[in-house]
């Protein structure tokens, strides 16, 4: 069966964004309760993949016998989140290509690189010797991010270099130069090739929390919304919704990271707040055709 696009499954609904999507015309399925006995959110190492097996059956299920094109979960159980990009994925293997040059390290920053677009002084190197050797010879402060997990330490002096070397850090990793300057969030939601901005949030710490919601000056949204957008296109993701870092450098807006399928948190909450808008209910009128932001 053919996916239709105004078929959407929403996964643990709130009863008002349920209404809400019936009350657009969007075709509507839901699952609730997939990990009601908190399986999913609190499973070990050993069964976690298991679980997360059980979530997507369950979702590429619905989704292929029913031709529903989109499912969405605006929650905040990580778990969940995990195992609809699984279900994306099983329904759309052309997304993992998208994923892999978003969230990997060194394919974002060699993506960005050979376009010219948001360039950082990069490299992937596979050994702690050789990894100790860069971080040694290089002007502190520097990132070293590690994995598609997206772990990320930032190494400030030679006492921090030791500590990271002595917990045995996970390789092949990628060092690249530390991004001074402000720090947005930059939340978006794609459809059929079509990069809807959500919102913006800031600024951030370097690896930790928004401090308050901020909007910064029209020519920067726009610099940072161009990047974002960039970035996106030449990943190729065709939909779903993406978590992109930019900090606001001397030489431009500069992407620090990207993260598919975002968990809301304190961020998503404290612009809610500030702004009255619910990003949930903005994404299903997009799908449904009732809202017309800025896209690229």
């Amino acid at each position: 069966m053919g996916r239709h696009p105004g078929r959407i499954l929403l996964i643990d609904p709130a009863p008002g964004l349920l209404a809400a999507a019936v009350e657009l015309g969007l075709e509507v399925w839901s699952l609730s309760n997939l990990d009601s006995d908190d399986r999913l959110a609190a499973s070990t190492d050993a069964t976690r993949g298991t679980d997360r097996d059980v979530a997507r059956g369950f979702m590429v299920e619905t989704a292929r016998v029913n031709g529903i094109e989109h499912i969405l979960y605006f929650g905040d159980r990580p778990a969940l989140h995990h195992a609809v990009e699984d279900a994306l994925v099983s329904l759309s293997p052309r997304r993992a290509a998208a994923l892999y040059a978003l969230q990997d390290p060194a394919a974002m920053r060699r993506t960005l690189n050979q376009a010219g677009i948001s360039v950082v002084n990069a490299v992937r190197v596979s050994s702690l010797g050789v990894a100790r050797a860069w971080l040694e010879n290089l002007r502190h402060p520097v990132v070293v991010k590690t994995g598609p997990a997206a772990g990320i330490d930032v190494i400030r002096n030679s006492h921090a270099l030791e500590a990271w070397v002595a917990g045995g850090p996970s390789l092949p990793c990628v060092i690249e130069e530390f991004l001074e300057g402000p720090r947005i969030a930059v939340d978006t939601f794609t459809h059929a090739g079509m990069h809807h901005v959500l919102g913006m949030a800031g600024p951030l710490r370097a690896g930790g929390p928004c401090v308050h919601p901020v909007e910064p000056t029209e020519a920067a949204a726009a610099a940072a919304r161009a990047t974002v957008r960039a970035l996106l296109d030449l990943s190729g993701l065709e939909s779903g919704r993406v978590r992109t870092h930019v900090v606001f450098t001397p030489r431009g807006p500069c992407i620090a990271s990207a993260q598919v399928s975002p968990v809301p948190g304190p961020m998503a909450r404290l612009r809610a707040a500030a702004t009255g808008q619910d990003p949930g209910a903005e994404v299903l009128s997009l799908l449904a055709g009732r809202n017309d932001p800025a896209v690229s």
